[in-house]
């Protein structure tokens, strides 16, 4: 009763080197599954940080209230649940006059006056002694606002109040107090006295002015960055100018912000946003149910981290399933090597499943052993798991001990899916294999070479469909065609419905094939080529003619296990393809996301100015005082749109020298020759590529644009920006807007009282190539502190920081390629593992072979020589065919992803020596698993076979 439980165990125990193989395969995919989930983890913690850190107000509502209801309510509110800090303070707009004093003479006598000119609404923040503002107040006054007096922040616009003011003066503004019980309002009029100019931060500004979400669309990692515009700010004291003139007026009501900060620890939980949610709307409706229950007024909540978490919960999802998309082929990877090593362990077992058959064990009872030994290696193999998703945690993590045994990242649900994805893996690799043994006849079983690989006639079938349908995919590759927007250029066929029909499943097919077509074509041509045929052995015994004697005995010896041979060099050939193309479509990714930064800061450094006016005067000072500045130019672009492109003027000489550009961009001319035509020619124009076309105008034509300054005729001497769509499919209307260029002369810019500078509006860059050794951030940052009138500095290093370190490009991004990355390395692992003991264990089914061989007088050299060139053909088959699909899968990937839209920054197929490193070590690694066995294997039959003659 007991034997069918314990002979599981006692199997595992005595012939521990048959079950390593499936072990070993099982601990590999459980590590990676248990890492995948941390990475998951920990991508998703590090995305809700992201968003979370640009929030700077938990949640924040305005209420209509008077004087004593203000006073209760603001310790009624931090008594709810989750609510640790209450802050207070007054955002409004006001009109704001300023006093203007002119002199006149009447009678030879001089007089005086003065007279209150307007100048616009502006906003005002009142702030409690205690704002956190002041945190954020970067010329904090030494003591407190007075009564009526205020500090001025400097917007960004040329006609700023702070422009037209000084210390001292005296401005003038009114506020309104409304009385909703006696339903009228008092509006009282303060003169307010200038008492110096603020200087805030970005966040302290987004408080005064209510932009709390999100600070703006700079990573707050980098403090140097500013915002672009900042509007004229106000600043005034909330107890003593505001509540002295409210205390007057005890029943009128005033608008007033409350700003919450709730306990994010305990409210929000990162893997159960939902649950989160539902504590943060709890914390509203606590908030508003005290304000409307106690109090009179109207009342407004912006739930800021409620929005955020909207936003995370998408991300959250798309996460995971991004993760497991990209996990699927390691994890297919996985199952196949734990088959096809049970395959060969249940050979090799044939003896012993006899023996069991005539001892009166069933077919069902000797499969469930079998099962059951598969459940001990997948609870060993998970339990390894776990081990392997610790040291990934670590990874993950930085090596922080406090995050070794997190539950937030290696949870209970963690470690249980972990086991329970290790035994289904082992179960589903030894399941056909254990059904087939199992039903193997006692006589079949007891033979020697009896081989239970043979296939029913109707599955010869398959290879052919799949080598079909792969090598359409392959073919597609090849071509670079983007079948998507091929059928969706079809769309005239669209009336017919067998046709729509017909592209409908075909596009679905297509889809489906752009994961697993690869898959099939590796799979079909190793089924046709080694097992279904002999081309294979053909053509290895012509070359192994090459090698003697030999080598065409190892080239018959590969027809005995064809569809053991054929299995090795399916998975060898998808590992290699994989890491091909997960390792260049990373090289193509890097490489796109590098220049699309390159090509929007449009330099190493770009300065935004405000006034064009003083552009020439601002270029002197930036070169006169920054090192590290090798090369700098100019470029004006026009703000009103002329024959339907945007027009840039530059100098061709120094923008040439400066700014980045790619030559693919230019076309019609060589980039040399068109540039020198806008030198010598100022009447030129390097023509938008896309109005070009809608005008049907090519290069050497004139066009005529009516500007501003007067009409000019100028000559095409140039295309710029990208075709309408690489394989001519798309629609014009997915044609990205790009812009023209003109000689700065055009305009005699080179003056700026000249009529043609004045007469037409444009906004100025200043663009700085730097020293090769120079760093981009601290000359931003050099820039900055010049307090130059500019709307912002922005340098390639900190605008890639921040992409590299944006949540969404992160997780949809980096994350995954990492993600790829550790793939790849699993993949190989598991590959080289599962051929080592594959051809360890064919090896040890081979001794009696070996023997003989040796016997006869074969040396263990000549074993060697032998062994290895029957297995080295078919890995360096399997290497050369992984190869060139891989290199085709990346071409086809970068070809039709450009083809899929229009874009100025294209990708392209790029194999730095890194990824080349990469992929040659996984060649190498693959080789090296299958040489070694051999190796260590024929010295032990050799060494054995000489201890036995010794011992006679």
């Amino acid at each position: 009763m007991l034997m069918p439980l314990l002979y599981p165990v006692r199997r595992i125990i005595r012939s521990w080197k048959l079950f390593a193989a499936l072990l070993i395969g099982v601990a590999l995919a459980s590590s990676f599954f248990a890492g995948i989930d941390v990475k998951a983890n920990s991508t998703a913690r590090q995305a809700l940080d992201q968003q979370l850190r640009n929030i700077l107000v938990d949640l924040e509502f305005t209420a209509n209230l008077n004087s004593s209801n203000l006073t209760r309510a603001k310790p009624e509110i931090s008594n709810i649940y989750g609510v640790t800090s209450v802050e207070t303070l007054g955002r409004t707009w006001a009109p704001v006059a300023i006093y203007n004093q002119t002199t006149v003479v009447v009678n030879q006598t001089i007089i005086n006056q003065t007279e209150i000119v307007p100048f616009g609404y502006l906003q005002f923040a009142i702030l409690t002694n205690n704002s956190r503002v002041y945190e954020g107040w970067q010329n904090k006054p030494g003591e407190e606002l007075g009564a009526n007096e205020t500090y001025i922040l400097k917007g960004s616009s040329s006609y700023s109040l702070a422009e037209n003011v000084n210390v001292g003066d005296v401005i003038q503004t009114s506020f309104t107090f409304y009385a909703p019980k006696l339903a009228n309002s008092t509006t009282l009029n303060l003169n307010l006295t200038v008492k110096g100019f603020a200087q805030l931060s970005d966040e302290a500004y987004s408080v005064a002015t209510g932009i709390t979400y999100y600070v703006s669309a700079l990573n707050p990692s980098i403090p140097e960055q500013r915002f672009i515009y900042r509007s004229d700010l106000l600043i005034l004291s909330w107890e003593n100018t505001i509540q002295e003139l409210w205390d007057t007026m005890p029943e009128t009501s005033f608008e007033t912000t409350f700003l919450v900060s709730v306990d994010r620890d305990r409210l929000i939980n990162p893997w159960d946003s939902q649950t989160s949610a539902n504590n943060l709307q709890r914390v509203s409706e606590n908030i508003q149910n005290t304000i409307l229950a106690n109090y009179e007024g109207h009342i407004y909540i912006q739930n800021n981290l409620q929005y955020a978490l909207q936003s995370f919960t998408y991300q959250f999802s798309s996460i995971y399933v991004a993760f497991i998309l990209v996990s699927l082929p390691i994890f297919f990877v996985a199952w196949y090597i734990g088959s096809t090593v049970s395959d060969v362990s249940f050979n090799l077992r044939r003896r012993e499943i006899g023996l069991l058959s005539t001892k009166g064990l069933s077919s069902g009872q000797i499969q469930r052993m079998f099962f059951a030994e598969a459940l001990l290696i997948g609870l060993l193999g998970g339990a390894i798991g776990l081990i392997g998703g610790l040291l990934l945690n670590q990874i993950f993590t930085g090596f922080n001990i406090e995050t070794l045994f997190n539950p937030q990242f290696l949870s209970p649900y963690t470690m249980i899916f972990t086991v329970a994805f290790g035994v289904v893996l082992s179960f589903l690799s030894v399941f056909f294999s254990a059904r087939r043994a199992s039903r193997m006849p006692t006589v079949d079983a007891l033979k020697e070479y009896t081989s239970i690989e043979a296939e029913k006639p109707h599955r010869k079938r398959l290879p052919w469909i799949a080598f079909i349908l792969g090598t359409y995919k392959i073919t597609v590759f090849i071509l670079g065609i983007n079948m998507s927007a091929l059928f969706n250029s079809a769309s005239f066929l669209g009336g017919n419905f067998v046709v729509t029909l017909f592209l409908v499943v075909f596009m679905a097919l297509d889809n489906v094939l752009n994961y697993i077509g690869p898959l099939l074509f590796f799979w079909g041509v190793t089924k046709l080529l080694i097992q279904n045929s002999l081309k294979f052995q053909q053509l290895t015994s012509k070359v192994s003619r090459l090698t003697g004697d030999l080598g065409a005995l190892a080239a018959k010896n590969v027809r005995r296990s064809p569809a053991r041979s054929a299995a090795i060099a399916f998975l060898i050939a998808l590992i290699i393809g994989y890491s091909v193309q997960v390792t260049g479509q990373m090289a193509s990714e890097q490489d796109y996301a590098v220049r699309q930064v390159q090509a929007s800061v449009e330099a190493d450094v770009a300065v935004s100015v405000v006034n064009a006016t003083r552009a020439e005067l601002m270029l002197e000072s930036i070169v006169g005082n920054v090192s590290g500045i090798q090369n700098a130019s100019m470029e004006c672009t026009l703000n009103q749109n002329y024959a339907g492109t945007q027009i840039k003027t530059i100098d061709p000489d120094s923008w040439l020298e400066t700014a980045y550009y790619e030559e693919p961009w230019f076309d019609g001319a060589s980039l040399e020759e068109a540039f020198e035509q806008l030198r010598t020619n100022n009447q030129t124009i390097i023509l938008e590529r896309r109005v070009a076309e809608e005008l049907e105008l090519s290069v050497g034509d004139e066009i005529g644009i009516d500007f501003q300054s007067g009409p000019r005729k100028l000559k095409i001497v140039a295309l710029f920006g990208p075709e309408a769509s690489q394989s001519g499919l798309i629609a014009s209307m997915y044609t990205v807007q790009t812009w023209s260029y003109v000689p700065r002369n055009l305009f005699n810019m080179s003056s700026p009282f000249s009529d043609a500078y004045v007469a037409e509006s444009f906004d100025v860059k200043i663009l700085l190539k730097l020293d090769q050794e120079a760093n981009a951030t601290s000359v931003a940052e050099s820039i900055r502190n010049l307090d130059l009138e500019v709307y912002g500095v922005e340098s390639f290093d900190e605008q890639w920081t921040l992409t590299r370190t944006n949540p969404y490009y992160s997780s949809t991004g980096l994350q995954l390629l990492d993600v790829q990355r550790l793939g790849v390395i699993f993949a190989v692992l598991a590959a080289s593992v599962g051929t080592a003991l594959i051809s360890a264990v064919s090896m040890k089914e081979r001794s009696r072979e070996a023997t003989l061989m040796s016997v006869r007088g074969l040396s263990y050299r000549q074993l060697v020589w032998m062994f290895l060139t029957e297995n080295l053909a078919v890995v360096a088959f399997a290497v050369v065919l992984g190869l060139a699909v891989g290199f085709i899968i990346v071409h086809g990937n970068v070809a039709s992803a450009n083809a899929a839209i229009s874009e100025l920054v294209k990708r392209r197929f790029v194999f730095p020596y890194d990824a080349a490193v990469t992929v040659f070590s996984c060649v190498g690694l693959i080789f090296a698993s299958t040489i070694l066995p051999i190796l260590v294997t024929s010295r032990q039959y050799v060494t054995k076979l000489e201890r036995m003659i010794r011992l006679r």
